[in-house]
């Protein structure tokens, strides 16, 4: 592992705890090629899929009802892409994302979530752009180009 990896690990340490939190009662295990970790089941994860969504991240820790990688590909690369931001902002991350969520709802009430701005850099890096109803929103306001 290479030194900014585990300086970031450690950045968002304090995510990655939270994230065991809501992971209780699920399978855990460690993904050595994106180095996070893999939780499926448990009760955050039962919240979550009630509400429509898959998948969670938060810190280095994926959650979801079932495994992601193999059931959801793209939203796997989704949470991916979560799991970089929180290595970057470290203990921001958590406020940055409600800070997002909050501005999502101020741009965009049909679907705030979609329209938060570390959502909308998930859904571009990790090819799933046109699945953000935000994103497909502006598109259909603002013509091809």
């Amino acid at each position: 592992m290479k030194l900014p990896r585990l300086i970031g690990h450690f950045w968002t340490l304090p995510n990655t705890l939270i994230a065991l939190l809501f992971g209780l009662g699920g399978r855990l295990h460690w993904d050595g090629q994106n180095e996070v970790i893999v939780i499926v089941g448990g009760w955050m994860p039962a919240v979550f899929t009630r509400l429509g969504y898959a998948g969670m991240s938060v810190g280095d820790g994926i959650l979801g009802a079932i495994d992601l990688r193999t059931a959801y590909p793209g939203i796997w690369r989704h949470e991916l892409v979560h799991t970089t931001q929180a290595r970057l902002l470290g203990p921001l991350y958590l406020p940055a994302t409600i800070l997002g969520y909050t501005l999502g709802f101020l741009r965009f009430r049909p679907n705030p979530h979609d329209a938060s701005p570390l959502e909308i850099w998930a859904d571009v890096a990790s090819g799933n752009a046109e699945r953000n109803a935000y994103l497909r929103s502006r598109r259909s306001r603002s013509g091809p180009f």
